[in-house]
């Protein structure tokens, strides 16, 4: 269902509480994953597409384990691309919501591909999710799902060294998560995808034909 609103400061009590847990979180991950930085953290960024002037700013904040990120992806965001983003009107900044440990190594290997190959990979990761995403034995989701996303780095050049390096880093593992904790902070975030449209918050997927309502009324 999709839902509008502004950003406010009410519930204050409820949102540190709720931070805290998220941090708790970060806590745990660091003793689940103990690891070595190996990348420098400036060099990890927020991946955008389209002129940083364009007058329409959209932010998506996004899980790749999630089925109407997904379908945004594989069904709507091309039109996007090809009517506003190509044409000037709007810049899209993807943000990563990761929502649990395959997640979380999804997006790191996601930002471990070459700069060049980002949005490549971003692209087939949803175009595939049920490839990668190995249910079939309830005990080892995790180990069977990173392995499968160790092919998909393959794919892309990461070696098997390079793609280990990267599941073990700090650093990315820093980022990502935090920028969990301002979508939480900044957005009050709790599912995805979410869409910043020039400061409004539109929570859930959209048909194109809503994108194209909303981007025009933007624009003129």
């Amino acid at each position: 269902m999709l839902y509008i609103y502004k950003k406010n400061k009410q519930n204050m009590g409820f949102k540190s509480n709720f931070l805290f847990s998220i941090s708790f979180i970060v806590f745990l991950f660091a003793l689940m994953f103990p690891i070595n930085g190996l990348y420098a953290s400036s060099t990890l960024k927020g991946m955008q597409l389209g002129d940083s002037d364009a007058p329409v700013k959209i932010i998506e904040y996004r899980s790749l384990t999630c089925s109407h990120c997904a379908d945004f992806s594989n069904d709507t965001f091309a039109e996007i691309k090809e009517n506003y983003i190509d044409k000037g009107k709007v810049n899209f900044e993807l943000r990563p919501f990761a929502l649990n440990a395959i997640d979380l190594n999804a997006f790191k290997l996601l930002h471990c591909v070459d700069e060049n190959d980002f949005f490549a990979m971003d692209k087939i990761l949803f175009k595939d999710q049920k490839k990668w995403i190995v249910t079939n034995q309830s005990d080892k989701v995790l180990e069977n799902s990173t392995n499968a996303l160790k092919n998909y780095g393959a794919l892309f050049g990461v070696s098997e060294e390079a793609f280990n390096s990267c599941m073990e880093n700090e650093n990315i593992t820093d980022f990502i998560l935090e920028q969990r904790i301002e979508g939480v902070e900044e957005y009050d975030i709790s599912s995805t995808p979410t869409f910043i449209i020039n400061g409004e918050i539109y929570a859930g997927n959209m048909s194109i034909n809503e994108f194209n309502e909303i981007i025009e009324k933007e624009i003129n």
